[in-house]
């Protein structure tokens, strides 16, 4: 073989090898394992009541997800899935700050982590106050999804809006009213009179 067909077959190897990379870096989804801490109980009526709920997850790129709860009830049509009241969340991505959610009641998916809070949500980031009456977690999209009568604080202005989605992977926010018509209300914050 020709030294032109030897050059041509090393930079298709390493094109297959670069997109390899690519993909397995950027587009596999995320697997965690779990650790969970529960306490069971088996209700007169047939449900599994769980009280002190403490569920543990960790990716391969070392980031935490952790759920605790006062008390949790399983669906009984879905063993996966637990309705769960009085809920405190802690995510931790690596060389972030830690992100806060505490809402009433929650609905948590064993399987894939997913979490749906809602009745009195507020998140906790850094100095970023948020609060909303729904909050969607989804890791399968790495989207954070925040909509019901969403108001944020932060440093000196403050916000109200229909809905909030944050990027788990980018970081990126996107705040928005669902309706052209609406805009997003915006107001500044006096500390001391002279801003």
């Amino acid at each position: 073989m020709s030294k032109k067909i030897y050059i041509q077959l090393f930079l298709i190897m390493l094109l297959v090898f670069i997109s390899l990379f690519l993909f397995i870096k950027y587009f596999k989804k995320t697997e965690f394992k779990s650790v969970s801490q529960v306490n069971t109980q088996q209700t007169t009526n047939n449900e599994s009541l769980i009280e002190d709920l403490k569920y543990l997850s960790t990716d391969k790129e070392g980031n935490e997800y952790k759920i605790e709860a006062k008390k949790g009830n399983i669906d009984k049509s879905n063993p996966d899935i637990i309705f769960l009241e009085n809920v405190e969340a802690i995510i931790l991505l690596k060389d972030s700050d830690l992100i806060s959610i505490k809402s009433k009641f929650a609905k948590y998916n064993t399987k894939n982590f997913n979490t749906l809070f809602n009745n009195s949500v507020s998140v906790n980031y850094g100095e970023h106050i948020m609060s909303s009456d729904f909050l969607d977690l989804s890791f399968e999209n790495n989207l954070v999804s925040i909509y019901d009568n969403v108001s944020y604080v932060s440093g000196i202005s403050s916000l109200s809006a229909d809905k909030a989605e944050i990027d788990i992977i980018n970081k990126k926010t996107k705040i928005f009213m669902e309706s052209p018509n609406k805009k997003v209300q915006i107001n500044n914050i006096s500390n001391n009179g002279n801003n």
